[in-house]
Protein backbone atom coordinates (compact mmCIF):
# COMPACT_ATOMS: atom_id res chain seq x y z
CA UNK A 1 0.00 0.00 0.00
CA UNK A 2 1.42 3.38 -1.04
CA UNK A 3 0.35 6.76 0.26
CA UNK A 4 1.38 10.18 -1.10
CA UNK A 5 0.67 13.16 1.11
CA UNK A 6 2.02 16.37 2.62
CA UNK A 7 3.04 16.10 6.25
CA UNK A 8 1.64 18.37 8.95
CA UNK A 9 4.44 20.11 10.84
CA UNK A 10 4.05 21.36 14.42
CA UNK A 11 6.45 24.04 15.67
CA UNK A 12 6.84 26.06 18.90
CA UNK A 13 5.26 29.51 18.88
CA UNK A 14 7.98 32.17 18.28
CA UNK A 15 8.68 34.40 21.26
CA UNK A 16 7.98 37.58 19.26
CA UNK A 17 4.65 36.29 17.83
CA UNK A 18 1.43 38.20 18.34
CA UNK A 19 -1.60 36.03 19.18
CA UNK A 20 -4.86 36.96 17.41
CA UNK A 21 -8.29 35.33 17.27
CA UNK A 22 -10.51 34.85 14.23
CA UNK A 23 -13.79 33.15 15.00
CA UNK A 24 -13.10 30.00 17.01
CA UNK A 25 -9.47 29.76 15.85
CA UNK A 26 -6.34 31.39 17.24
CA UNK A 27 -3.37 32.43 15.12
CA UNK A 28 0.26 33.43 15.73
CA UNK A 29 1.51 36.33 13.63
CA UNK A 30 5.19 37.35 13.41
CA UNK A 31 7.84 38.59 10.99
CA UNK A 32 10.70 36.44 9.70
CA UNK A 33 14.31 37.55 9.22
CA UNK A 34 13.44 39.14 5.86
CA UNK A 35 10.58 41.17 7.30
CA UNK A 36 7.84 39.01 5.77
CA UNK A 37 4.68 38.54 7.84
CA UNK A 38 3.91 34.91 8.73
CA UNK A 39 0.56 33.73 10.06
CA UNK A 40 0.04 30.22 11.47
CA UNK A 41 -2.89 28.55 13.22
CA UNK A 42 -2.35 27.55 16.85
CA UNK A 43 -3.43 24.08 18.04
CA UNK A 44 -3.09 22.25 21.34
CA UNK A 45 -0.87 19.13 21.29
CA UNK A 46 0.53 16.84 23.97
CA UNK A 47 3.56 19.13 24.16
CA UNK A 48 1.44 22.24 24.60
CA UNK A 49 0.42 24.96 22.16
CA UNK A 50 2.08 24.77 18.75
CA UNK A 51 1.74 26.41 15.36
CA UNK A 52 0.64 24.06 12.60
CA UNK A 53 1.55 24.19 8.92
CA UNK A 54 1.64 21.87 5.94
CA UNK A 55 5.00 20.82 4.45
CA UNK A 56 5.49 22.19 0.91
CA UNK A 57 6.82 18.82 -0.34
CA UNK A 58 4.98 15.55 -0.88
CA UNK A 59 6.06 12.50 1.11
CA UNK A 60 5.64 8.86 0.06
CA UNK A 61 4.97 6.06 2.53
CA UNK A 62 5.56 2.55 1.12
CA UNK A 63 6.94 -0.90 1.89
CA UNK A 64 10.39 -1.77 0.52
CA UNK A 65 11.54 -5.14 -0.86
CA UNK A 66 12.18 -6.49 2.66
CA UNK A 67 8.69 -5.53 3.86
CA UNK A 68 9.94 -2.60 5.93
CA UNK A 69 7.69 0.49 6.08
CA UNK A 70 9.54 3.51 4.67
CA UNK A 71 8.73 7.21 4.53
CA UNK A 72 10.63 9.29 1.99
CA UNK A 73 10.36 12.87 0.78
CA UNK A 74 9.99 13.29 -2.96
CA UNK A 75 11.24 16.88 -2.97
CA UNK A 76 8.28 17.72 -5.26
CA UNK A 77 5.65 20.36 -4.61
CA UNK A 78 3.23 19.08 -7.28
CA UNK A 79 1.30 15.83 -6.79
CA UNK A 80 1.81 14.61 -10.36
CA UNK A 81 5.62 14.95 -10.09
CA UNK A 82 5.55 13.24 -6.69
CA UNK A 83 3.49 10.37 -8.11
CA UNK A 84 5.95 9.94 -10.98
CA UNK A 85 8.89 9.72 -8.61
CA UNK A 86 7.02 7.30 -6.32
CA UNK A 87 6.29 5.03 -9.31
CA UNK A 88 10.03 4.93 -10.13
CA UNK A 89 10.82 3.84 -6.59
CA UNK A 90 8.13 1.16 -6.65
CA UNK A 91 9.48 -0.15 -9.96
CA UNK A 92 12.93 -0.49 -8.37
CA UNK A 93 11.39 -2.41 -5.47
CA UNK A 94 9.74 -4.83 -7.90
CA UNK A 95 13.11 -5.30 -9.67
CA UNK A 96 14.76 -6.14 -6.33
CA UNK A 97 12.04 -8.68 -5.59
CA UNK A 98 12.57 -10.21 -9.05
CA UNK A 99 16.36 -10.34 -8.55
CA UNK A 100 17.11 -7.86 -11.35
CA UNK A 101 18.58 -5.31 -8.92
CA UNK A 102 20.17 -5.67 -5.48
CA UNK A 103 19.17 -3.69 -2.42
CA UNK A 104 22.62 -2.03 -2.43
CA UNK A 105 22.05 -0.77 -5.98
CA UNK A 106 18.76 0.74 -4.88
CA UNK A 107 20.55 2.43 -1.97
CA UNK A 108 23.02 3.95 -4.43
CA UNK A 109 20.10 5.50 -6.29
CA UNK A 110 18.77 6.99 -3.06
CA UNK A 111 22.10 8.47 -2.00
CA UNK A 112 22.65 10.06 -5.39
CA UNK A 113 19.73 12.33 -4.62
CA UNK A 114 21.33 13.69 -1.43
CA UNK A 115 22.85 17.18 -1.57
CA UNK A 116 26.58 17.40 -2.26
CA UNK A 117 27.13 19.22 1.07
CA UNK A 118 25.96 16.16 2.99
CA UNK A 119 28.43 13.93 1.12
CA UNK A 120 31.22 16.50 1.61
CA UNK A 121 30.84 16.34 5.38
CA UNK A 122 31.18 12.55 5.27
CA UNK A 123 34.15 12.85 2.89
CA UNK A 124 35.94 15.20 5.29
CA UNK A 125 35.44 12.71 8.11
CA UNK A 126 36.91 10.04 5.84
CA UNK A 127 40.00 12.19 5.19
CA UNK A 128 40.43 12.91 8.90
CA UNK A 129 40.33 9.18 9.63
CA UNK A 130 43.12 8.70 7.06
CA UNK A 131 45.29 11.14 9.04
CA UNK A 132 45.84 13.74 6.32
CA UNK A 133 46.66 17.31 7.30
CA UNK A 134 44.04 19.94 8.06
CA UNK A 135 45.47 22.07 5.26
CA UNK A 136 44.94 19.27 2.71
CA UNK A 137 41.35 18.79 3.86
CA UNK A 138 40.69 22.54 3.68
CA UNK A 139 42.15 22.93 0.17
CA UNK A 140 40.45 19.78 -1.15
CA UNK A 141 37.07 20.86 0.20
CA UNK A 142 37.51 24.37 -1.24
CA UNK A 143 38.24 23.03 -4.74
CA UNK A 144 35.32 20.59 -4.70
CA UNK A 145 32.95 23.36 -3.58
CA UNK A 146 34.23 25.66 -6.33
CA UNK A 147 33.71 23.03 -9.03
CA UNK A 148 30.26 22.00 -7.76
CA UNK A 149 29.14 25.64 -7.56
CA UNK A 150 30.44 26.55 -11.03
CA UNK A 151 29.15 23.37 -12.69
CA UNK A 152 25.86 23.35 -10.70
CA UNK A 153 26.49 19.89 -9.25
CA UNK A 154 23.89 20.16 -6.48
CA UNK A 155 23.56 16.35 -6.12
CA UNK A 156 25.81 13.44 -6.98
CA UNK A 157 23.29 12.53 -9.68
CA UNK A 158 24.04 15.87 -11.38
CA UNK A 159 27.74 15.12 -11.89
CA UNK A 160 28.69 14.91 -15.54
CA UNK A 161 32.09 14.41 -17.18
CA UNK A 162 31.10 16.61 -20.14
CA UNK A 163 30.17 19.51 -17.84
CA UNK A 164 33.38 19.26 -15.80
CA UNK A 165 35.53 18.97 -18.95
CA UNK A 166 33.83 22.04 -20.42
CA UNK A 167 34.55 24.00 -17.19
CA UNK A 168 38.21 22.87 -17.11
CA UNK A 169 38.70 23.90 -20.74
CA UNK A 170 37.13 27.28 -19.99
CA UNK A 171 39.49 27.79 -17.05
CA UNK A 172 42.51 26.86 -19.18
CA UNK A 173 41.43 29.39 -21.80
CA UNK A 174 41.18 32.01 -19.03
CA UNK A 175 44.80 31.37 -17.99
CA UNK A 176 44.68 28.50 -15.49
CA UNK A 177 47.94 26.53 -15.52
CA UNK A 178 48.12 22.84 -16.41
CA UNK A 179 49.18 21.82 -12.92
CA UNK A 180 46.27 23.70 -11.30
CA UNK A 181 43.85 22.24 -13.81
CA UNK A 182 45.09 18.74 -13.04
CA UNK A 183 44.69 19.37 -9.31
CA UNK A 184 40.98 20.19 -9.80
CA UNK A 185 40.56 17.06 -11.92
CA UNK A 186 42.33 15.01 -9.25
CA UNK A 187 40.20 16.16 -6.31
CA UNK A 188 36.97 15.47 -8.20
CA UNK A 189 38.16 11.98 -9.13
CA UNK A 190 39.21 11.34 -5.52
CA UNK A 191 35.87 12.56 -4.20
CA UNK A 192 33.88 10.38 -6.60
CA UNK A 193 36.10 7.35 -5.93
CA UNK A 194 35.18 7.72 -2.27
CA UNK A 195 31.49 8.10 -3.22
CA UNK A 196 31.68 4.84 -5.19
CA UNK A 197 33.26 3.03 -2.23
CA UNK A 198 30.56 4.51 0.03
CA UNK A 199 27.79 3.15 -2.23
CA UNK A 200 26.72 6.68 -3.10
CA UNK A 201 27.64 6.44 -6.80
CA UNK A 202 27.48 3.41 -9.12
CA UNK A 203 30.68 4.47 -10.95
CA UNK A 204 33.08 7.41 -11.17
CA UNK A 205 31.86 9.74 -13.94
CA UNK A 206 35.19 11.60 -14.09
CA UNK A 207 37.62 8.67 -14.30
CA UNK A 208 38.21 9.07 -18.05
CA UNK A 209 38.76 12.84 -18.11
CA UNK A 210 42.27 13.20 -19.57
CA UNK A 211 45.16 14.66 -17.64
CA UNK A 212 46.96 17.47 -19.46
CA UNK A 213 50.75 17.52 -19.76
CA UNK A 214 52.25 19.84 -17.18
CA UNK A 215 55.68 19.95 -18.81
CA UNK A 216 54.42 22.04 -21.73
CA UNK A 217 52.68 24.60 -19.48
CA UNK A 218 54.69 24.84 -16.27
CA UNK A 219 54.04 28.20 -14.60
CA UNK A 220 56.37 27.88 -11.63
CA UNK A 221 59.47 25.93 -12.63
CA UNK A 222 62.18 25.98 -10.01
CA UNK A 223 65.93 25.80 -10.45
CA UNK A 224 68.72 24.70 -8.17
CA UNK A 225 71.42 27.06 -6.94
CA UNK A 226 74.98 26.49 -8.11
CA UNK A 227 77.67 25.90 -5.44
CA UNK A 228 78.92 29.46 -5.98
CA UNK A 229 75.40 30.84 -5.52
CA UNK A 230 74.94 28.80 -2.34
CA UNK A 231 78.07 30.37 -0.83
CA UNK A 232 76.97 33.87 -1.86
CA UNK A 233 73.48 33.34 -0.44
CA UNK A 234 74.79 32.13 2.93
CA UNK A 235 77.19 35.09 3.19
CA UNK A 236 74.40 37.52 2.29
CA UNK A 237 72.01 35.96 4.79
CA UNK A 238 74.57 36.38 7.55
CA UNK A 239 75.56 39.98 6.71
CA UNK A 240 72.27 41.56 5.61
CA UNK A 241 70.61 41.95 9.06
CA UNK A 242 73.53 44.04 10.33
CA UNK A 243 73.68 46.01 7.07
CA UNK A 244 69.95 46.80 7.25
CA UNK A 245 70.24 47.81 10.90
CA UNK A 246 73.13 50.27 10.41
CA UNK A 247 71.98 51.93 7.17
CA UNK A 248 68.95 54.21 6.70
CA UNK A 249 66.68 52.68 4.04
CA UNK A 250 64.48 55.70 3.29
CA UNK A 251 63.95 59.38 3.98
CA UNK A 252 66.39 62.29 3.78
CA UNK A 253 69.11 60.22 5.49
CA UNK A 254 68.83 57.30 3.07
CA UNK A 255 72.08 55.29 2.80
CA UNK A 256 73.60 57.14 5.78
CA UNK A 257 75.08 55.04 8.57
CA UNK A 258 73.43 54.66 11.98
CA UNK A 259 75.50 54.37 15.12
CA UNK A 260 74.38 51.11 16.76
CA UNK A 261 74.74 50.02 20.36
CA UNK A 262 76.72 46.83 21.10
CA UNK A 263 73.43 45.12 22.01
CA UNK A 264 71.88 46.03 18.63
CA UNK A 265 74.96 44.77 16.78
CA UNK A 266 74.90 41.49 18.71
CA UNK A 267 71.18 41.05 18.00
CA UNK A 268 71.66 41.65 14.26
CA UNK A 269 74.61 39.25 14.11
CA UNK A 270 72.60 36.56 15.89
CA UNK A 271 69.73 37.01 13.45
CA UNK A 272 72.15 36.75 10.53
CA UNK A 273 73.71 33.57 11.91
CA UNK A 274 70.27 31.99 12.39
CA UNK A 275 69.21 32.83 8.86
CA UNK A 276 72.47 31.48 7.44
CA UNK A 277 72.06 28.20 9.34
CA UNK A 278 68.39 28.06 8.34
CA UNK A 279 69.28 28.11 4.63
CA UNK A 280 72.22 25.76 5.18
CA UNK A 281 69.97 23.21 6.93
CA UNK A 282 67.50 23.36 4.04
CA UNK A 283 70.32 22.69 1.56
CA UNK A 284 72.15 19.98 3.57
CA UNK A 285 69.02 18.03 4.61
CA UNK A 286 66.40 18.70 1.91
CA UNK A 287 63.76 19.47 4.56
CA UNK A 288 60.59 21.28 3.57
CA UNK A 289 59.72 24.59 5.23
CA UNK A 290 57.00 23.18 7.51
CA UNK A 291 59.17 20.20 8.44
CA UNK A 292 62.13 22.35 9.51
CA UNK A 293 59.79 24.66 11.44
CA UNK A 294 58.67 21.66 13.52
CA UNK A 295 62.17 20.59 14.62
CA UNK A 296 62.92 21.17 18.31
CA UNK A 297 66.23 20.91 20.17
CA UNK A 298 65.22 17.46 21.47
CA UNK A 299 65.08 16.13 17.90
CA UNK A 300 68.70 17.06 17.12
CA UNK A 301 71.38 14.54 18.12
CA UNK A 302 74.76 16.18 17.51
CA UNK A 303 76.77 13.89 19.80
CA UNK A 304 75.52 10.59 18.35
CA UNK A 305 77.93 8.26 16.51
CA UNK A 306 76.27 9.50 13.31
CA UNK A 307 74.96 13.01 14.03
CA UNK A 308 71.35 13.30 12.88
CA UNK A 309 67.98 14.86 13.45
CA UNK A 310 64.65 13.07 13.81
CA UNK A 311 61.60 14.22 11.88
CA UNK A 312 58.42 13.05 13.59
CA UNK A 313 55.75 11.28 11.52
CA UNK A 314 53.10 13.89 12.37
CA UNK A 315 55.31 16.64 10.94
CA UNK A 316 56.45 14.90 7.75
CA UNK A 317 54.54 15.27 4.49
CA UNK A 318 54.34 11.49 3.96
CA UNK A 319 53.47 10.90 7.65
CA UNK A 320 56.17 8.22 7.94
CA UNK A 321 58.81 9.91 10.09
CA UNK A 322 62.50 10.01 9.14
CA UNK A 323 66.01 10.15 10.53
CA UNK A 324 68.24 12.56 8.57
CA UNK A 325 72.06 12.55 8.84
CA UNK A 326 73.81 15.89 9.27
CA UNK A 327 76.84 17.22 7.39
CA UNK A 328 79.94 17.49 9.67
CA UNK A 329 80.29 21.23 9.02
CA UNK A 330 76.60 21.77 9.78
CA UNK A 331 76.99 19.79 13.03
CA UNK A 332 79.78 22.13 14.12
CA UNK A 333 77.76 25.26 13.30
CA UNK A 334 74.59 23.93 14.96
CA UNK A 335 76.48 23.12 18.13
CA UNK A 336 77.80 26.69 18.18
CA UNK A 337 74.30 28.04 17.48
CA UNK A 338 72.67 26.12 20.30
CA UNK A 339 75.33 27.24 22.75
CA UNK A 340 75.24 30.87 21.60
CA UNK A 341 71.47 31.16 21.53
CA UNK A 342 70.83 29.25 24.73
CA UNK A 343 68.35 26.90 23.01
CA UNK A 344 69.19 23.89 25.13
CA UNK A 345 65.61 23.41 26.34
CA UNK A 346 64.25 20.29 24.59
CA UNK A 347 60.88 21.89 23.81
CA UNK A 348 62.32 24.98 22.09
CA UNK A 349 62.36 25.18 18.31
CA UNK A 350 65.72 24.81 16.64
CA UNK A 351 65.04 27.85 14.44
CA UNK A 352 62.45 30.57 14.25
CA UNK A 353 60.98 29.97 10.77
CA UNK A 354 58.79 33.01 9.96
CA UNK A 355 55.69 32.67 7.81
CA UNK A 356 57.08 35.36 5.51
CA UNK A 357 60.38 33.54 4.92
CA UNK A 358 59.81 33.66 1.15
CA UNK A 359 59.99 37.47 1.26
CA UNK A 360 63.11 37.33 3.43
CA UNK A 361 64.74 35.01 0.87
CA UNK A 362 63.88 37.42 -1.96
CA UNK A 363 65.73 40.24 -0.15
CA UNK A 364 68.69 37.97 0.60
CA UNK A 365 68.92 36.91 -3.06
CA UNK A 366 68.93 40.55 -4.13
CA UNK A 367 71.60 41.39 -1.53
CA UNK A 368 73.71 38.47 -2.81
CA UNK A 369 73.32 39.56 -6.44
CA UNK A 370 71.43 36.40 -7.44
CA UNK A 371 68.56 36.77 -9.88
CA UNK A 372 65.21 35.50 -8.62
CA UNK A 373 64.42 34.24 -12.14
CA UNK A 374 66.91 33.14 -14.78
CA UNK A 375 66.76 33.56 -18.56
CA UNK A 376 64.47 30.50 -18.81
CA UNK A 377 62.06 32.02 -16.23
CA UNK A 378 62.99 29.38 -13.64
CA UNK A 379 62.53 30.66 -10.11
CA UNK A 380 64.39 30.39 -6.80
CA UNK A 381 62.17 30.09 -3.74
CA UNK A 382 62.28 28.24 -0.42
CA UNK A 383 61.41 24.89 -2.01
CA UNK A 384 64.17 25.45 -4.58
CA UNK A 385 66.64 24.86 -1.72
CA UNK A 386 65.27 21.29 -1.57
CA UNK A 387 65.88 21.05 -5.33
CA UNK A 388 69.42 22.27 -4.65
CA UNK A 389 69.94 19.41 -2.16
CA UNK A 390 68.92 16.82 -4.77
CA UNK A 391 71.01 18.44 -7.49
CA UNK A 392 74.15 18.58 -5.32
CA UNK A 393 73.72 14.88 -4.53
CA UNK A 394 73.53 14.08 -8.25
CA UNK A 395 76.49 16.31 -9.10
CA UNK A 396 78.63 14.56 -6.49
CA UNK A 397 77.99 11.10 -7.88
CA UNK A 398 75.44 9.89 -5.33
CA UNK A 399 73.52 6.90 -6.72
CA UNK A 400 69.85 7.48 -7.61
CA UNK A 401 68.68 5.01 -4.96
CA UNK A 402 70.56 6.83 -2.18
CA UNK A 403 69.35 10.20 -3.47
CA UNK A 404 65.77 8.90 -3.41
CA UNK A 405 66.19 7.90 0.25
CA UNK A 406 67.78 11.24 1.12
CA UNK A 407 64.90 13.11 -0.51
CA UNK A 408 62.33 10.75 1.12
CA UNK A 409 60.54 10.18 -2.18
CA UNK A 410 58.32 7.20 -2.95
CA UNK A 411 59.21 7.27 -6.67
CA UNK A 412 62.76 7.55 -7.97
CA UNK A 413 61.47 9.28 -11.11
CA UNK A 414 60.40 12.24 -8.97
CA UNK A 415 63.93 12.50 -7.57
CA UNK A 416 65.70 12.27 -10.92
CA UNK A 417 63.29 14.07 -13.25
CA UNK A 418 61.89 16.88 -11.10
CA UNK A 419 64.36 17.66 -8.31
CA UNK A 420 67.74 16.92 -9.92
CA UNK A 421 68.70 19.85 -12.19
CA UNK A 422 71.88 18.77 -13.93
CA UNK A 423 73.30 21.53 -16.10
CA UNK A 424 74.85 21.11 -19.54
CA UNK A 425 78.39 21.18 -18.18
CA UNK A 426 77.55 18.32 -15.76
CA UNK A 427 76.39 16.18 -18.66
CA UNK A 428 79.35 17.31 -20.80
CA UNK A 429 81.82 16.25 -18.10
CA UNK A 430 80.13 12.86 -17.87
CA UNK A 431 80.20 12.41 -21.65
CA UNK A 432 83.88 13.39 -21.82
CA UNK A 433 84.75 10.52 -19.44
CA UNK A 434 83.51 7.90 -21.94
CA UNK A 435 86.25 5.69 -23.52
CA UNK A 436 88.07 6.95 -26.60
CA UNK A 437 86.94 4.71 -29.46
CA UNK A 438 88.23 6.91 -32.27
CA UNK A 439 91.92 7.01 -31.44
CA UNK A 440 92.72 4.01 -33.64
CA UNK A 441 90.96 5.53 -36.64
CA UNK A 442 93.15 8.65 -36.83
CA UNK A 443 95.05 9.00 -40.17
Amino acid sequence: MTRIYKKTVYRPIPANAKIIRSGLKRYAVWQDANGNEIKREIVITRSGERTVEESPYFVVRYYDATGRLCERSTGCKERRSAEHKANQWLQDIEKVKAGILTQDECEVGKRQQFGVNKHLELFKEHLKAKGVTARYIRETNSRIVRVCTACKFHRLADMSAAVLLRWLNKQSAAGMGARTRNSYREVMITFCNWAVSDNSLPYNPFSKIPKVRESVDRRHERRALTPDEVERLLRAAEKRPLHDAEVFCRGTHKNNLIELTPEAIEKANRRGLERKLLYATFIYTGLRKGELASITASQVFLDAEIPHLVLLAKDEKSRNGSTLPLHPKLVKELRRWLKLNGRQSPSKKLFNVPSGLHRVLDHDLKFAGIAKRDSLNRVIDIHALRHTHATLLAQNGVSPGVAKSAMRHSDIRLTMNVYSHLELNDVANAVSRLPDFLNGNEQ
